[in-house]
C-alpha cells in the first residue's frame, strides 16, 4: 500500500533530481528500517509504522529501474545505430534476471532457515533460527544493497546523456522522416 502510494513522490522526485539520485535516496531509505526491524522488540504498532515507512523506498527500489531501462536502450541505439528492434532482449533479459535473482533468493533462504533447524509448523523455534531471520531480514538485504549501490555509481547514464540520447535519437527519426517524404515526392513526380 505504501510503495503504491509513494509512487507520485517518486515521479516527482526523479523529475527534481534525476533517475539514478532518486534510485539512490529511495534504496538508502530502506536501511535504516531493516536496521530497526532487527532491533526492536516485538510491538505491533511499531512494525506497522516500519513497514509501511519502509515500503515508501521499495517502491524506489523496484519500480525506478523499469523508468532506467528505456534510457539503456536509447544508449544502446545511439552507441549502435545500425542495430535496431533489440528493445525486447533488454526487457526480456531484465525480466528474466530479477525472477531469477527471486529464485535464488527464495531458495537462500529456505536453505539457511532449513541448516538452522527450523520447524515447521512448530510454534517455538530454536535460537538458530530468530538470528537466521534477523540476517535474512536485515544484514544480508543491506550487503546486497550496498553491493548494488557501488555498481550504480558506475552507471554511465546521468541525466545530461540521457537528455543528449533523447536528442540524438529525435534528430535521427526527423531526419527519417524527412527522406521518407522525399522519396514520396519523388516517387509521385516519377
Amino acid at each position: 500500500l505504501s510503495a503504491t502510494l509513494a509512487i507520485p513522490f517518486w515521479q516527482w522526485f526523479l523529475t527534481r533530481f534525476g533517475k539514478k539520485t532518486a534510485v539512490y535516496t529511495g534504496t538508502l531509505s530502506v536501511v535504516p528500517f531493516m536496521v530497526l526491524v532487527v532491533c526492536m522488540k516485538s510491538n505491533l504498532i511499531v512494525t506497522y509504522i516500519v513497514s509501511f515507512a519502509s515500503g515508501v523506498g521499495v517502491a524506489a527500489a523496484f519500480l525506478l529501474p523499469w523508468s532506467m531501462l528505456p534510457d539503456v536502450v536509447d544508449d544502446f541505439q545511439v552507441q549502435n545505430p545500425d542495430s535496431a528492434d533489440h528493445e525486447a532482449l533488454f526487457y526480456s533479459f531484465y525480466v528474466f534476471f530479477t525472477k531469477f535473482a527471486s529464485g535464488v533468493s527464495l531458495s537462500i533462504s529456505t536453505l539457511s532457515l532449513d541448516f538452522a533447524g527450523y520447524i515447521s509448523r512448530g510454534c517455538s523455534q530454536p535460537e538458530e533460527v530468530h538470528l537466521t531471520l534477523k540476517v535474512l531480514v536485515s544484514a544480508a538485504p543491506i550487503a546486497l544493497i550496498i553491493i548494488g549501490l557501488v555498481i550504480l555509481y558506475f552507471y554511465p547514464i546521468n541525466e545530461e546523456r540521457r537528455q543528449g540520447n533523447r536528442k540524438l535519437l529525435q534528430e535521427q527519426r526527423d531526419n527519417e522522416t524527412d527522406s521518407e517524404t522525399d522519396s514520396t515526392e519523388l516517387a509521385n513526380v516519377v
